[in-house]
């Protein structure tokens, strides 16, 4: 029997694909002037200035990457705002001694529990890592001791990336789409892209489209076509909003 020779599109090589990491510990992330301020202060909570400290940054920034490598390195425990929510009393107050992370911290649906644990912490000598899209001066509660707790609480920030940060957050997440970019796509796309984690997110979700639409592996020539769909060829032109 004669081998069919029909070929259809043509795939990505496997020379073009990434695979993700593991989740990374504390001491592995990229550090630059987007969050080296923020990572200096994440590194030693015993010279935090009150237990309890709460890290700002921008949608899409990896608070919640952050947060958990922070738990790794300090053997902590992580909640989501929603499962925080649901601790009853005695599973505030074990965390009174220990490390503990609310992520999503103004979500928090029973904002009781954050009076209850910031107090155990003082109280406890434990540390607290909130994390949150928004300054805790703006965090909705009815009480007027947590609004005045929430307005006094130390702050760090994680900023948007900086041209280095950009380049390697563009690698990283690629990579969860199991994508690899090389350099010359790297050099192409970083002067059109806005300094923002929401634009870098928006550039690979369509580039993987376009992989997948095309079977073509990740390059210049595709690249230009999403920057040109997406509006972004002329590097001022380029305008988001957060979500």
């Amino acid at each position: 029997m004669s081998a069919d020779n029909t070929k259809g599109p043509s795939r990505p090589s496997q020379l073009s694909l990434g695979f993700p990491a593991k989740e990374p510990t504390l001491d592995a992330l990229l550090v630059t002037e987007a969050n080296e301020s923020a990572m200096a202060v994440l590194h030693t909570p015993q010279a935090w200035p009150f237990p309890v400290i709460c890290l700002l940054g921008p949608p899409r920034s990896g608070l919640s990457v952050l947060a958990k490598a922070w738990c790794r390195e300090f053997d902590g425990s992580f909640y989501a705002a929603k499962e925080f929510s649901r601790l009853k009393t005695p599973g505030l107050s074990a965390l009174a001694t220990t490390a503990a992370v609310v992520d999503d911290a103004d979500l928090v649906k029973k904002s009781e529990n954050l009076l209850t644990l910031i107090d155990s912490a003082a109280a406890g000598g434990g540390r607290v890592l909130l994390t949150s899209k928004r300054h805790p001066s703006q965090w909705q509660t009815s009480s007027a001791d947590l609004k005045s707790r929430f307005m006094a609480l130390p702050v760090v920030e994680i900023r948007e990336p900086d041209e280095e940060m950009l380049k390697a957050r563009l690698e990283s997440t690629a990579a969860r789409f199991f994508l690899k970019l090389e350099p010359d796509l790297i050099k192409y796309v970083v002067p059109r892209l806005e300094l923002s984690y929401t634009a870098i997110e928006i550039f690979i979700e369509k580039l993987s489209d376009k992989v997948t639409e095309t079977g073509r592996a990740p390059s210049v020539p595709l690249a230009r076509d999403v920057v040109e769909e997406l509006g972004w060829a002329n590097p001022d032109s380029a305008a988001f909003e957060d979500d």
